[in-house]
């Protein structure tokens, strides 16, 4: 393993400095599953590794001003059962919950999980149908908001320059007669990951029995995780009845068709995201259950 400077600021007012002195080569540690690993690997020969452990302010998940705030240190473990995340955010809590295994859940943080720009990582797709933002600190100690879709833009890649870093995400509570779910398919039964997966919010009128304002983003099928309008639209203004459910999930194979053409692997998701997408319609709860029909 490379030798490296370490800092380990104790609250956020230390952060700006030791971001400052940051260089291409630096690295942030926040549960360090996957930078631990690359330095073990000697991939990654950091000269600075900023600790953001101590950085208490990072952690934990708040409503304030109308909106929900995770901060970036927040665990997987804390998110799946946090009692706010699972009433206002319930696809986020259910992405959590099946992040790798116990142990990684314990130590791996939702704003490395990000950074790190994974094209299966499992919280970016359930960030993005919650429509959250990014907010930014840099080293001279200014903050700015970012959609998540213009942070993560590649795989492995992120919008962020050197000496930024992720302090929180925010997005608006889910109202009551909203439902959001988060489902993906591995190729093992534990610590798995993603081959393909997806988070779904969308709302429903019981009295009309319709579905409206639809947010589907699809993950590990292409480069990121992506929202898909075609998707969403076989979502919205629909009935919540088997037909638009056959339709979400034809939408969904249509997606991944669209994502990785030529890929040898399409066949199988392309396959994979109609059961993926009947998982998530029954997850939501808006009809009683319903069976894909395969040809």
């Amino acid at each position: 393993m490379a030798h490296a400077e370490l800092l380990t600021p104790t609250g956020l007012g230390d952060l700006p400095a030791a971001l400052a002195g940051m260089t291409q080569r630096s690295r942030l540690l926040a549960g360090g599953t996957d930078l631990v690993n690359a330095m073990r690997r000697d991939e990654c020969r950091p000269d600075l590794i900023v600790d953001l452990s101590g950085v208490r302010e990072l952690a934990g998940v708040r409503r304030e001003d109308g909106v929900l705030r995770v901060g970036a240190m927040t665990t997987f473990s804390q998110l799946q059962v946090d009692p706010v995340v699972r009433q206002y955010a319930a696809c986020l809590a259910e992405a959590a919950a099946q992040v790798g295994s116990t142990q990684i859940r314990n130590i791996a943080t939702i704003g490395g999980n990000v950074a790190n720009a994974s094209p299966c990582g499992d919280s970016i797709p359930a960030l993005m149908a919650l429509d959250a933002c990014v907010t930014v600190l840099d080293g001279d100690g200014r903050t700015s908001s970012r959609p998540i879709r213009d942070v993560v833009v590649g795989p492995g890649a992120t919008s962020l320059s050197t000496g930024e870093v992720i302090i929180d995400f925010t997005f608006a509570p889910l109202r009551p007669h909203e439902r959001s779910v988060f489902v993906k398919i591995g190729s093992r039964s534990a610590v798995t990951v993603a081959r393909l997966s997806a988070a779904v919010v969308v709302e429903c009128n019981p009295a009309a029995g319709t579905l409206s304002a639809a947010r589907v983003a699809l993950g590990a099928v292409g480069d990121t995780a992506f929202r898909d309008a075609a998707v969403e639209a076989s979502l919205e203004g629909r009935p919540a009845n088997e037909a638009t459910a056959q339709r979400f999930a034809e939408a969904c194979a249509n997606a991944v068709c669209a994502s990785i053409p030529g890929r040898h692997s399409l066949p199988y998701k392309q396959h994979a995201a109609v059961g993926l997408a009947y998982d998530a319609w029954n997850g939501l709860a808006v009809s009683p259950t319903c069976e894909p029909v395969w040809d």
